[in-house]
Order: structure tokens, then C-alpha cells, then sequence
């Protein structure tokens, strides 16, 4: 069950739900501060969320903003069961396939701002994706490595045999803030590198850090490969197709410092530039 006993902003751990509760409503505000309340209508660009038994109930306000949206999927990776998003035909849902829909409205949000950046779509990853997309082999092999009943250290270790080509690594510190743990030593995308075991807002834009962040959040929550694909502005002169895989590592009962997400990406073009990106 889920309980959220006092007021948290967006970045801050979790809570396990409490098999002992019963009953317990949520409200996160349009700036992603998630507090008790006592009405099942969201705020204005903020959400509510309540349990009842094994009933979880989702209401998006229409302008849902990012900070609630992602507070909300930080806040899912506690709760486990079947789902209903309100007003939507395809309830009731998983946690995974909430989630995917709740980062896919965050995407929206960012994309929409900034579409001169980059446009994207995620899918939880399935061995047909190889064949449609014809993903590199570098991304199938991190994709389909399996990292089930597996402590954090062993699936580490598992993945640094697979020989998985330009591996990104993301952690979170003890502020539950996402932070570059490995990347490649040199890339092109970003264009500055970022600073390692540093908070992400603190190393990249905000358009790029909010970009990146969703996909990581989503990939915790969700706790399955991702795919993404779209394009990606490079530099000032190109603007590219990109795919890249997600896949998680975040046991059950281990410690969220623990947690990572490893990433790798694959950019396809008109050229004989290969270009690295994060």
C-alpha cells in the first residue's frame, strides 16, 4: 500500500507502500510536490492518486505539468498492482504500462517546447523491435541481457562482460538525484561532457537534463528494457535518427543508491561520421 506521510519535492526517495494501510490518497501540485489530501480532483497542472484496498486510482488535470508527471512515476515505483488512469479506456492497466504512458505525456511536454531539439517516442523493449527497427547489435546485446534475481553488483558485473560498446551508466545519489555514474570518453552529444556522480540538473540544460531524466525515471519505475527512437538535433548542422535501449537495474529490497540504468544509443544517417551520444 502507499503512504505518503509528509511533503516531498520531486528528487526525493520514494516511499514503500505499507501492506498495512488500507486507504491513502495522494496529491502532487503543478510544481511536483506531493502531499496527503482529501479530494479525488487533481489541482491545477498537478494530479491525484488514491488507494483503496486493491483499487489505485490516477487523475491527471488536462494540463498534467512535467514536475507532477514524473513526481507521480517516481512515486509509482512503490505501489504494484492493477491501475486505472481516469477518463482512459485502456484501464485498468499495469504499473508498467502507466508509467510508459505517464513518461510518454512528459515527453510531450518537453518535446513540445523544444522541438528543435529532438523528437521521440519509448516502448518497453520486445525481441520484435530487432527485427522491425533493425537495431545494431551493440543495442539488442544490453537490451536482452537479463538482470533478474540479481544483486546490484552481480548484474553490474554481468553487463561489463557483455562488451556492450559506449555504455552509459546512471545512478542516484543519496538525494535520490540521477547522476552519470560511466560514459564513454569522448562524445558527441552533448556537446560539454558532464561531470561525473554530479546531479544531472546540475551538469546539463535544462531542456537536455529534463530530455534524458524521463527516460531514466520511466526505466526505474517501469523495471524493464526501454526503446527509444527518433531524432536528435547533434550539432548545428545535423539533425539525426538515433534509437538507443534502457535497461534497468533495481532489485527488489536493495538500496535506490544502489539502482542503475544502463544506456546505449546508435545514430543512423547519411554519413561516415560515427557519432557517440549519451
Amino acid at each position: 500500500m502507499l503512504i505518503v506521510s509528509r511533503t516531498w519535492q520531486l528528487g526525493a526517495s520514494p516511499k514503500k507502500a505499507d501492506a498495512n494501510c488500507m486507504r491513502a490518497k495522494i496529491v502532487i501540485d503543478k510544481f511536483g510536490t506531493t502531499r496527503t489530501g482529501d479530494t479525488n480532483e487533481p489541482p491545477p497542472g498537478g494530479v491525484t492518486a488514491r488507494r483503496s484496498n486493491r483499487d489505485f486510482v490516477v487523475k491527471l488535470d488536462a494540463d498534467a505539468s512535467y514536475p507532477a508527471l514524473i513526481s507521480l512515476i517516481r512515486t509509482l515505483r512503490a505501489v504494484d498492482g492493477d491501475m486505472t488512469l481516469a477518463d482512459d479506456t485502456a484501464s485498468p492497466m499495469s504499473r508498467e504500462e502507466l508509467c510508459l504512458k505517464l513518461a510518454h505525456r512528459a515527453f510531450a511536454i518537453i518535446e513540445r517546447q523544444h522541438e528543435d531539439l529532438f523528437m521521440s517516442d519509448l516502448e518497453i523493449f520486445t525481441p520484435n523491435i530487432s527485427a522491425i527497427d533493425l537495431l545494431p547489435a551493440n543495442l539488442t546485446r544490453l537490451a536482452e541481457l537479463n538482470f533478474n534475481n540479481l544483486d546490484a553488483p552481480t548484474a553490474l558485473m554481468r553487463a561489463s562482460t557483455a562488451k556492450i560498446e559506449n555504455l552509459v551508466s546512471v545512478g542516484q545519489n543519496r538525494s535520490s538525484k540521477l547522476c552519470f555514474m560511466t560514459i564513454p570518453e569522448a562524445i558527441d552529444w552533448p556537446a560539454d561532457r558532464p561531470a561525473l556522480e554530479q546531479p544531472m540538473e546540475e551538469v546539463l540544460s535544462e531542456p537536455i537534463f529534463k530530455w534524458l531524466s524521463t527516460a531514466y525515471e520511466a526505466a526505474l519505475a517501469i523495471r524493464a528494457p526501454l526503446y527509444q527512437h527518433g531524432i536528435l538535433k547533434i550539432n548545428a548542422e545535423r539533425r539525426m535518427p538515433f534509437q538507443r535501449v534502457f535497461n534497468p537495474i533495481a532489485p527488489p529490497g536493495d538500496r535506490p543508491t544502489h539502482f542503475r540504468v544502463l544506456t546505449t544509443a546508435a545514430v543512423s544517417g547519411d554519413t561516415d561520421q560515427s557519432f557517440i551520444i549519451i
